[in-house]
């Protein structure tokens, strides 16, 4: 009988110890501006997406953020949590105008703006698979502050 607790005494143990390992990587504090031609940009959508050929949800985390007036954004996890997970990312760059010019809100459909709409940003910003943006979020306090200057001229 006392083998018998002494075994499940040890699993028990082992399923605890095993499950504090267990769960996502913490998440990283990842910032900074954006700017095109040297100004800031407003109402810009960055977003922050796994620099690897196979996602493993698991292991990759993604995130997004929204630039004020100055042109600065924080990164989100798209279910809520401020920040990422450490790791390589493409960052994409989309900032919405009509055809006019004037900035759209972040809530904007293009679909339903009368006239389209244009990226103030070159077209190779807007997607994961072709962005030139890259960047690395460690898990050094401080140290993800990207500041990303785009030059269309």
């Amino acid at each position: 009988m006392a083998g018998c607790r002494w075994f499940v005494c040890c699993l028990t143990l082992f399923v605890l110890a095993s499950a504090i390992g267990c769960g996502p990587p913490p998440m990283q504090s990842a910032q900074g501006t954006i700017k095109l031609d040297g100004k800031p940009v407003e109402n810009c959508k960055v977003g922050f997406f796994p620099d690897t050929e196979l996602f493993d949800s698991n292991r990759h985390g993604f995130g997004f953020g929204v630039t004020d007036a100055a042109g600065h954004f924080t990164v989100q996890h798209p279910q809520g949590d401020q920040g990422i997970w450490a790791g390589k990312y493409k960052v994409t760059l989309v900032a919405w105008v009509n055809a006019s010019g004037q900035s759209l809100g972040i809530d904007t459909k293009p679909s339903e703006v009368p006239g389209g709409v244009i990226n103030r940003f070159p077209d190779i910003y807007e997607a994961p698979s072709t962005t030139p943006e890259r960047v690395v979020v460690t898990s050094d306090t401080g140290k993800n502050v990207f500041d990303i200057d785009v030059k269309t001229k």
